[in-house]
This record gives C-alpha cells, sequence and structure tokens, in this order.
C-alpha cells in the first residue's frame, strides 16, 4: 500500500481536506511507542477531524472523535514531525500515521461508514469482510 509523506508547510490545508473527506468514518487509533510497543487508544468512534495547529505551526495535532451526539474525545499530539497518508491503490484513504519527534506513531485507521450515505470504497461489495483482516 503506497504511503506518501505531507509536506509540512501543508499540514492546516491537507489536513482540513482530510476532515471533509473523512468526517463521520469509523477511525480507530494505535499509538506506537518505542518504550510502550503498540496500544490501542480508540475504536470505532466516528471521526470528527484532524488538524494541525493553526497559529504557531508548533507541531501539535488534533485528532477528535465522537463519544456520543453531545460528546467527544480529542487526543492532542505534540511535536509531531512527520505526517504520512496510507493509500490504497484505487486512491482511497485507510490510514493517517502521525510521527512524534520521539519516535512515537498514531495510526487513525478509517472505515467509511455505511450510514453517511457513501459507498466504502474500503469495504468489498456486499458488506463481507474477511474476518482475518
Amino acid at each position: 500500500m503506497p504511503t506518501i509523506e505531507l509536506p509540512r508547510e501543508s499540514w492546516v490545508e491537507r489536513l482540513n481536506a482530510f476532515t471533509i473527506a473523512h468526517e463521520g468514518w469509523t477511525a480507530s487509533l494505535e499509538v506506537f511507542g518505542p518504550e510502550t510497543g503498540q496500544q490501542p487508544d480508540v475504536v470505532s468512534l466516528p471521526l470528527i477531524g484532524v488538524s494541525a495547529d493553526r497559529v504557531d505551526h508548533d507541531g501539535t495535532v488534533a485528532i477528535s472523535v465522537a463519544l456520543s451526539a453531545g460528546e467527544h474525545l480529542t487526543r492532542v499530539i505534540h511535536d509531531v514531525a512527520r505526517i504520512y497518508v496510507e493509500q490504497p491503490d484505487d486512491g482511497s484513504t485507510a490510514a493517517l500515521i502521525i510521527e512524534s519527534a520521539d519516535g512515537t506513531r498514531t495510526t487513525v485507521h478509517l472505515r467509511a461508514t455505511p450510514l453517511r450515505g457513501r459507498p466504502s470504497v474500503l469495504d468489498p461489495p456486499g458488506g463481507e469482510r474477511d474476518a482475518t483482516a
């Protein structure tokens, strides 16, 4: 699966576009730390958005997901060094990878939510998923 790095100067614009394209999609977050290994953080919650700091451009990225109709959870990642987008061959977005200067990686895995009325390019036709995937 091809992975592209987003240029730092385009983080604000690209993450805004990412949010517009993926708002409401099911998001799961995993954090991989050099000392802690891989840890699940958020499992299957609707994505509200991903944004980069607009004022200071200090390498802060926020990821927000909905807990309920009136509640949300925001994960703030400081000292971001790189942001990558994993793209399947069909051009859809499968994941966003945010790497901090200390080597910690936060991965946002996405799956289109059929209830939003958008056909999922990440799900196979007919809605069947391989249970081993």
